[in-house]
């Protein structure tokens, strides 16, 4: 049980919607109803996913983070290493069943975009490549971030290799990497992590950023045909505006408001989403998604209970 735990810790709950909402909405504005066999995808875009993603992170961040003084908060907790392989080498073994169903169950393009993704963020995380500490190269690899939208189109039998929606959302994953690297600039410039904020600086991190965030704003007009869904960028315009001078407390406050701004923007989203299907599959579809929040919400909500328990 005690390993379990430690499993959900390190997958970061709060963070599980960035991956399975995408998901979500790819396979209901594609298909426009759910199948028995998407609650697995769905599941493994809660957990085992965020897993993989970020026990291998956890293991090679070690020392780094042994140095770091904000580790241990929303972003995981410090793990002895060798605890931190085992973790790495389970979330790995733990993708292959989900692979052969993928497989099996879906048309041949979800099993490459999911590939896809995989490989992306192992390359993200994980020696040579360890992407995560090239400045810049580590934004752009954030369009990780996106792949389970595009999962989602091809698992309901979409046949466009990169979606239009896929490539606006890929830019807010770019922006979005560099907006929370500069919430930590100083505590990973001290700790000898190399990030966007880090090499540029707070003020044209912001901008490079905001670039990001106008061409979000710009495809969303676009996919919807009206210049009104430009709104979508401008609360994280905002943020990228507020950063420009974020440090110390200003900066957590920063990264509080960045995950409260996209708990907003993806309810949204959901809700949008749900409105142009028939009312059966919207009913079906809320309620896999009020499931899949309330699970991700207690998980984290353990997890910051079981830290609190040790700690005191």
């Amino acid at each position: 049980m005690k390993n379990i735990a430690k499993a959900v810790e390190i997958s970061r709950p709060l963070l599980w919607l960035n991956t399975s909402m995408p998901l979500l909405w790819g396979l209901l504005a594609t298909r426009g109803a759910l199948q028995p066999s998407d609650l697995v995808l769905f599941a493994f875009f809660l957990f085992p996913y965020n897993y993989f993603l970020h026990a291998p992170n956890d293991y090679f961040d070690f020392e780094t983070d042994a140095r770091n003084p904000r580790k241990g908060g929303v972003e995981g907790a410090l793990t002895p290493k060798p605890l931190l392989a085992k973790h790495a080498i389970v979330s790995t073994l733990l993708l292959l069943p989900f692979l052969a169903f993928t497989a099996t169950q879906f048309p041949p393009l979800t099993l490459a975009s999911l590939g896809l993704l995989l490989i992306l963020s192992a390359a993200y995380n994980a020696p040579p490549t360890r992407l995560k500490g090239r400045p810049i190269l580590d934004s752009l690899t954030n369009v990780l971030y996106a792949i389970p939208l595009q999962v989602g189109i091809h698992a309901a039998g979409g046949g466009d290799l990169i979606a239009p929606h896929v490539l606006v959302f890929a830019a807010w994953g770019i922006g979005a990497h560099a907006l929370t690297t500069i919430t930590d600039r100083d505590e990973d410039a001290a700790a000898g992590v190399r990030t966007i904020a880090v090499l540029l600086g707070r003020r044209n991190t912001a901008i490079f950023s905001a670039a990001w965030f106008v061409l979000v704003g710009l495809g969303a007009a676009s996919i919807a045909g009206s210049p009104l869904a430009f709104a979508v960028a401008l609360p994280y315009l905002s943020l990228s505006l507020i950063g420009r001078d974020a440090t110390g407390e200003a900066g957590r406050r920063l990264y509080r408001l960045f995950l409260i701004t996209n708990v907003l923007i993806g309810a949204s989203i959901t809700m949008l989403v749900l409105l142009q299907v028939p009312f059966e599959s919207a009913v079906a579809a809320g309620a896999v998604a009020i499931v899949g929040t309330l699970i991700a919400l207690g998980a984290s909500v353990g997890r910051s209970a079981l830290r609190a328990r040790r700690t005191a």
